[in-house]
């Protein structure tokens, strides 16, 4: 069986020429999968756009599946710090559970959307390459942790008898919503139906209501 191991798949260089070239590699391909909107691109393409030879392509990667794994690894290290900078921004300045919703809702919409093109693409692919699908699973489980980590942080607040299914629920509407109307993943078709920021203020009243108020039954 062949070794996904992601150590493997970047064998990125440290210094000089070779990690400029390198660089030059992932922002071709990133840049191919923005503009096409999906994975059908040649090497000879990334070559061209990238200014560097075929050659040194194979020479970091061993087949155009390894340099995609390294795209989506980078995308996604630059989607998790850009979010959980915002969501650490967002917890350190609120101290009330509606309000740290809104700016919850605010921070993972924000960073799904700035980098929503790409993401798409690697989503996409995900259905096909079992490696892409982990490490995305990997990503999504951090988020997902970390913002229902936070508003667990006001448990006291929380009227729903079971506190850890009601943040659970919460995220996973939260993150259905947003992801539809970016249209990422299998629902790529709905993408931009309504109002962007009527979406996200709506969707944070919603979920402030659900957790602050006691079951209706």
């Amino acid at each position: 069986m062949k070794d996904v191991s992601l150590v493997k798949t970047l064998r990125a260089p440290t210094q000089g020429r070779s990690k400029a070239s390198y660089e030059r590699m992932l922002s071709a391909a990133e840049e191919l999968l923005c503009r096409e909107g999906s994975t059908d691109f040649t090497l000879k393409a990334v070559s061209e756009i990238g200014k560097v030879s075929i050659g040194s392509i194979y020479n970091r990667f061993e087949s155009k599946d390894d340099l995609l794994h390294a795209v989506q690894l980078r995308v996604l290290q630059r989607v998790d710090d850009a979010m959980h900078e915002r969501l650490s921004s967002v917890r350190a300045d609120t101290h009330n559970l509606s309000l740290l919703i809104f700016g919850l809702v605010e921070a993972l919409a924000e960073a799904l959307n700035e980098h929503r093109t790409v993401m798409r693409a690697l989503m996409m692919r995900a259905t096909d390459d079992p490696l892409v699908a982990e490490t995305g699973k990997a990503s999504y489980l951090r988020v997902s942790n970390t913002i229902k980590t936070a508003m667990l942080d006001y448990t006291d607040q929380i009227k729903q008898p079971d506190p850890d299914r009601a943040v659970d629920s919460s995220f996973r509407i939260i993150y259905s919503a947003i992801a539809r109307y970016l249209g990422l993943g299998s629902a790529s078709t709905s993408e931009w139906e309504g109002d962007w920021d009527v979406l996200k203020h709506d969707i944070s009243e919603m979920v402030a209501a659900f957790l602050t108020h006691a079951p209706v039954r």
